[in-house]
């Protein structure tokens, strides 16, 4: 480590707050470091300490953290929390800590631009949505459009009929797929288009659904990465 990342004192103080379960008392002595000593403080409970709690403890400490300042803290101890996991990460049942962000629209924005791209269930995804209770559209939208993966593009799908009647809102969101180009993106552009019979969109499109298969994409996950290819 380098000395940006690891600082001998703070290690030892930290490391007497942690194992003596002190969690409150932790922000008490973050709040008497110096900016630098504070960030490499916020790296050892990210890097260190927090990925060898145990789950319980873990959650405690992420709220004690994020309720103290979460402009420091959320985006590391989701960071923290995902490197403790096997890859796609797996949040049921959901932490009750995500239930303190309702209302936070920043720090709900950071978590689901943090989570979802390592998400790979859609039915998780909801449950954490509904946690931190999440019912705007556009928010959504925003979130899955940021990492498009099977699952976002399936609630992409889902949440785009929700607002189908706005249908420049449709058509931008087809046109974007299609600038970002990969597989996945491109084929749920067509699969949009044909859903929502967007005809003004214009381009090459190697995927052709046949009206038969509309009414499955939206309402099944698996038929949905057989029909977009996955």
């Amino acid at each position: 480590m380098n000395d940006k990342h690891y600082n001998p004192a703070i290690a030892a103080r930290l490391r007497t707050l942690v194992d003596g379960r002190q969690w409150l008392s932790i922000p008490d002595y973050l709040g008497t470091l110096s900016n630098a000593q504070f960030r490499t403080a916020g790296y050892m409970l990210g890097e260190v300490f927090m990925p060898k709690l145990p789950t319980d403890d873990f959650w405690t400490l992420a709220d004690v953290l994020v309720t103290y300042n979460s402009k420091a803290f959320l985006v590391t101890v989701l960071k923290s929390w995902i490197s403790t996991q096997s890859t796609p990460c797996s949040l049921a049942p959901v932490p009750s800590f995500f239930a303190s962000l309702r209302g936070h629209a920043e720090d709900v924005r950071k978590a689901l631009f943090v989570l979802l791209p390592v998400m790979a269930s859609p039915s998780e995804i909801e449950g954490l949505l509904q946690v931190m209770d999440v019912r705007d559209a556009q928010v959504r939208i925003n979130a899955y459009l940021h990492s498009i993966t099977p699952a976002t593009a399936f609630l992409l799908l889902r949440t785009l009929h929700e607002v189908e009647d706005d249908r420049a809102l449709l058509v931008r969101i087809t046109y974007f797929l299609m600038k970002i180009g990969d597989n996945l993106s491109f084929n749920l552009a067509s699969t949009i288009r044909s859903f929502f019979g967007l005809e003004e969109v214009k381009g090459t499109f190697s995927l052709r659904l046949q009206p038969y298969q509309l009414s499955h994409v939206i309402a099944d996950f698996d038929a949905f990465k057989k029909v977009v290819k996955i």
